[in-house]
């Protein structure tokens, strides 16, 4: 009997270390790129830690890891707004943010430390940002003008967005998307497409106006220059020494100046400088 006894002390003893590295393995943990860990001890934030730091373990009465997404995500909210002159209309704007790395501790401090929690209690002030701005920014064109200018008006959603989104909601914002604006009245819609299609019309004309000026001002010298028998031989000069100044290269150990004789006539002549 007496010689059971080691045995089951030995049995004991495997069965005890077995149990504390399981325990001591349960509790091992690191964060996974695009995540950081949030270790609290009694509730209270006690490190955060990033995939560069490597592993860490939980092994102590009241630690606790909570992970952290801070990869990019992206949040959609249909927005009512209205135009300057009070046209109603609705859009979807969508915001793409991530949650700055370096404010975790405050960012889990704020929302809360579960990740469902949290990101309700984010999207709610996020979609109530997104509706303010929008309003501001529609507000500041007519009804007519807000198809040409959506550009100015996601430029000026980005502007007032950027700020607020990083002092209130710890997140570092990386872009803004406008949906097609959906009028109330049918009407608005066709008459600000109208406005669009005229505008866009009006400067394709004046761009062939202006064209049709330029070709003829050229025919026009053309013209006078080809009527002229002096005039055309300077020009015939002014082609060959453009000729003359791309063969540089050839022409860069030439002392002095030089001259250009055009055909037999020896009245003719352009001189070079050659740089040296």
């Amino acid at each position: 009997m007496s010689s059971v006894r080691p045995y089951l002390l030995v049995g004991a003893i495997v069965v005890i270390a077995l149990i504390a590295g399981m325990v001591t393995m349960s509790n091992i943990n690191y964060a996974q790129e695009g995540t950081v860990k949030v270790v609290t001890q009694w509730g209270a934030i006690q490190q955060v830690y990033k995939p560069s730091d490597g592993w860490f373990t939980t092994l102590a009465p009241g630690k606790k890891a909570y992970e952290v997404n801070v990869r990019s995500f992206t949040e959609t909210a249909p927005v009512r707004v209205t135009s300057k002159d009070n046209a109603a209309l609705a859009v979807e704007i969508s915001v793409t943010a991530a949650t700055d790395p370096e404010r975790v501790s405050e960012y889990v401090r704020k929302f809360g430390f579960g990740e469902d929690e949290r990101h309700t209690r984010r999207n709610e002030i996020l979609r109530g940002l997104l509706q303010t701005e929008a309003r501001n920014a529609f507000a500041e064109f007519g009804a007519y003008d807000i198809y040409a200018n959506q550009e100015q008006i996601q430029k000026r959603i980005v502007e007032s967005l950027r700020p607020l989104l990083s002092n209130q909601l710890l997140l570092n914002m990386e872009s803004v998307q406008i949906g097609n604006p959906d009028f109330a009245d049918n009407r608005i819609e066709e008459a600000a497409s109208a406005v669009v299609a005229n505008e866009k019309q009006k400067q394709a004309e004046e761009a062939r106006l202006e064209a049709a000026k330029v070709s003829a001002q050229t025919k026009q010298i053309e013209a006078l220059t080809f009527a002229n028998p002096a005039l055309l031989e300077i020009k015939k000069l002014e082609l060959q020494l453009d000729i003359e100044r791309a063969r540089a290269d050839g022409i860069k150990g030439h002392q002095g100046s030089l001259t250009i004789i055009n055909g037999s006539s020896p009245g003719l002549q352009m001189q070079v400088p050659t740089g040296k």
